[in-house]
């Protein structure tokens, strides 16, 4: 899986900022004579006083000034702010707070003394309580608005009530950067919002206890290393297996006192390997419960999963399927793919080490996705799934398709299309990521009779 980026506003009404949008859709509606005016009108102003209605997809505030919207991040609803605008544009405006004058009833202190300035979490200021009712809002609102889906389907829909655990201390993996500027002292810290300059930390409340301990010693660690002639690197990824203190961590690359090498998670009784290079599910918390909603009660003869990374859901539905082929491009991850398939004796799956493009391409000497299969399952990265891959879909008709999404905006864009020959039955929310505003959802569809 690629990395995932964050996401910046576009639409035409503000509702709603994606990704998914492009320029020329934003442009399709003309603007307004009181758009125009409020554009005039804002040219000559740097400050303003608003009062923030809600929370859009990417965890910014949306408030309103002379009917145009104006994002703000860090702000919360009911939050009376005066903000500074910092970027102008014919559909939208967005800002920085200067002041809170009246804080809304869902703010609250942040509890990280680095969140003002570390771009890893988004919604710190905002109880734990509300945030996953405000992100899967925003979500649903961008199903309803962004994709082109029926409303008639997505009136029939199950909106599964959302799912959440441990809103600290739950991340199994991090990626930290190392700033390497003073003579013989090594800071490691994450990236500035909106920016590449790096913020250096000693710790960090969402990661796993394992991980937040090994935190605080890096430094020291890269130090060590340095003094023995060896080149730390500018980038450590860092992975643990369990929500435990003493659970092992390893990272990549490794370094003294910090090893390399895989880690071993029981997933219902099966053993699933990885190591820090690969993509896995982040939260401890949520595996089980993630695997349950994607893999379903469903059972058949076929089933294809895409994007299968590690082979987090493949060994899932090896139970209900007779044959299952997993796809993934990544060789890392494909690799131990294949190994978590042999371990547990799940000879009737396999791993094709593939692009998803060029695998569904038979022009191009690929298998392609046959036609009526049982299942196809997807967990894409934070761009969806491409247009071919939509069309290899919809030409497949498999009888049942589950789509696992990291990005509301372009699931809503994928879901327009494949809704076209799929019913949507079920939609299920999970705070993979408490604290920021990402959230993960699974789609189950089944083919229109």
């Amino acid at each position: 899986m690629s990395s995932r980026a964050g996401i910046r506003p576009g639409n035409t009404d503000g509702a709603i900022p994606a990704a998914a949008t492009t320029e020329s859709t934003r442009r399709k509606r003309p603007l307004s004579a009181e758009r125009l005016e409020a554009l005039a009108a804002l040219a000559g102003i740097n400050r303003l006083e608003l009062t923030i209605e809600k929370l859009v997809l990417g965890g910014d505030g949306l408030a309103r000034w002379r009917g145009m919207p104006v994002f703000v991040p860090r702000a919360a609803p009911g939050d009376v702010v005066e903000v500074r605008i910092t970027e102008r544009r014919p559909s939208y405006a967005r800002a920085e707070i200067e002041e809170v004058k009246t804080p809304g009833p869902l703010r609250r202190e942040a509890p990280c003394p680095y969140y003002e300035r570390c771009g890893g979490c988004q919604l710190q200021h905002i109880e734990d309580a509300a945030q996953l009712g405000l992100k899967a809002a925003a979500a649903m609102e961008t199903l309803r608005r962004l994709g082109g889906i029926d409303p008639a389907q997505l009136a029939a829909c199950r909106f599964e009530e959302p799912v959440s655990e441990r809103a600290w201390g739950y991340r199994l993996r991090a990626q930290v950067h190392v700033d390497a500027s003073a003579e013989e002292s090594f800071g490691v810290g994450f990236r500035r919002r909106r920016s590449h300059d790096l913020v250096l930390v000693d710790r960090c409340a969402v990661l796993a206890p394992a991980l937040e301990n090994e935190l605080r010693g890096l430094s020291s660690l890269l130090g060590d290393a340095a003094a023995a002639s060896r080149t730390p690197p500018s980038r450590l990824s860092l992975a643990t297996a369990g929500l435990e203190r003493d659970s092992p961590v390893v990272a990549a690359p490794p370094v003294d006192g910090l090893p390399g090498g895989e880690l071993e998670i029981d997933l219902f009784g099966k053993r699933l390997s990885y190591d820090a290079r690969c993509f896995f599910q982040a939260h401890g918390g949520l595996l089980e419960s993630l695997l349950l909603s994607a893999v379903g009660p469903f059972e058949g003869e076929a089933a294809v999963e895409l994007y299968a990374g590690v082979g987090f859901f493949t060994v899932g539905l090896a139970d209900r399927y007779r044959s299952v082929t997993a796809v993934e491009a990544e060789s890392v991850a494909a690799r131990y793919a294949r190994n978590n398939l042999r371990r547990n004796g799940l000879r009737h799956c396999r791993v094709d080490r593939s692009a998803v493009e060029s695998w569904i391409d038979r022009r191009r000497g690929g298998p392609g996705l046959e036609a009526g299969l049982d299942r196809v399952l997807v967990d894409p990265p934070r761009a969806g799934l491409s247009r071919k891959v939509r069309s290899a879909l919809l030409s497949a008709a498999p009888r049942r398709l589950t789509y696992v999404s990291c990005d509301p905006a372009t699931l809503a864009r994928d879901l327009g299309d494949l809704t076209r020959d799929f019913d949507l039955e079920s939609i299920s929310f999970f705070d993979v990521f408490p604290q920021t505003a990402h959230l993960e959802t699974v789609a189950q569809l089944q083919r229109r009779r």
